[in-house]
Order: C-alpha cells, then structure tokens, then sequence
C-alpha cells in the first residue's frame, strides 16, 4: 500500500473554509461528463482543493479533484481521468443501462451544493478508528466510544487512510488502456469512501426510514 494515502487523514464536515474551496454537489460543470452512448451525465459528488494540506493525492497541474459517479447506471463502477479543471473523460462503464428511479424512487439529477471543509484526523485517533472499523464499537473504551460517535459521529466521508468498504476493496484494472497496469487485474488504493448521508438531508443510496438495513437509521 502506498504511503500518499495513508497520511493525512481527514474528514469532510459541512461548513466553509476561508482558505480552500472544497464543495460537495451542484452541478460540477465539468465537460466530459455523459459518457459515450449514454443519456444522462454522471452526478458531481465532491470537488476537493488540493492546495489544502488535509487532502492526501496531488495530481500534476490540478489544483480542484472532481469525484464523480454513475449512480443513474445501476450504481455500477466507472473510471475516468481528469484532463483538466473543466473537463474528464470516461474511461470505463461497468454499465450503460439508465435506471430509472434508481438507487431510490425520485432520484434527483444532482446533489444540492454545500460548502464543506476538512478536518484532520490524528495519528492516535486514527488508530482508534481503525480499531473500531475492525472490531466494532463494544470493543472500545468508554472515552474512544464518545471520541468516534459522539464527536466524529461516524460514519462520514474520510480522505486518506484506511478505509471500511461494505464490499470490501474492489479489484478492478486501471481503467486507461495506455496504462502499463491495464492488462492486470489488481487490489486498487483506495483514497476516500463516501458514505450514504455525505450531508445533512441528503442520502446517495438509501433514505433510511425505508431501508431494511441502514447504519443511519436513526
């Protein structure tokens, strides 16, 4: 595993920042949006500052990292890289077949724009995170308890790190056939996991009072 996503390690909250300009929905603005042979773009989830210091990736001549996914096809996975700061090309589609009212009746066709911020996660606190992610919250001590949900109020969007994913780390190839990694099937690094509530009132996968099983159910 590559150090670049284990350190830093932050959360995202809701709430401006005078310094960076980090925002979670509306609608992104990117060109390149719609993949090929498709009806509908994908939806805009985050655009993170890369210049603030709590954000662990960097790429070269990008100041703004747009997150984008295909909730409208089935939710599946898709790979796209990032030309620009105005514009990305989509790369892979797992599907192309619109859903509609997926992945929940009513679907909106973008997120509402927030202001959101990010604030780091200690070296100790992240232990105790992952501790729990592990081992689950009647493992820990009475103080760690009220540290991971009573302040941090896991789960939330987490950049860096070590992650919990319900599907556990996906494999799936490079998705750019000019990359060397392309022909290989491999364990991809995993540097944020965005959770069902990103925001208060907005839910990307099931809104909980239907939801059979929810872990925001309250």
């Amino acid at each position: 595993m590559s150090g670049f996503i284990l350190n830093p390690v932050a959360r995202v909250i809701e709430g401006a920042d005078e310094r960076f300009n980090h925002v979670f929905g509306g609608p992104g603005g990117h060109k390149g949006t719609t993949p090929k042979n498709c009806e509908a773009p994908l939806h805009f989830l985050y655009s993170f500052d890369t210049t603030d210091p709590a954000f662990a990736v960097r790429i070269p001549g990008i100041r703004h990292i747009p997150l984008y996914y295909s909730f409208p096809y089935n939710a599946g996975a898709c790979g796209y890289r990032i030309l620009s700061e105005d514009e990305i090309e989509v790369l892979y589609m797992e599907t192309k077949k619109l859903e509609r009212n997926f992945p929940y009746e009513n679907y909106p066709s973008e997120f509402p724009e927030r202001k959101v911020r990010l604030l780091p996660i200690s070296y100790e606190h992240h232990k105790t995170l992952v501790f729990y992610l592990q081992a689950d919250k009647d493992a820990l001590s009475d103080d760690d308890r009220q540290l991971i949900l009573d302040e941090y109020h896991y789960p939330f969007t987490q950049i860096g790190g070590i992650h919990k994913m319900w599907q556990d780390i996906p494999r799936i190839r490079c998705p750019d056939p000019s990359c060397a990694n392309h022909k290989f099937e491999c364990f991809m690094e995993v540097f944020a996991v965005i959770w069902n509530q990103p925001v208060k009132g907005v839910f990307l996968w099931e809104i909980p009072e239907k939801a059979r099983f929810s872990w925001q159910k309250d």
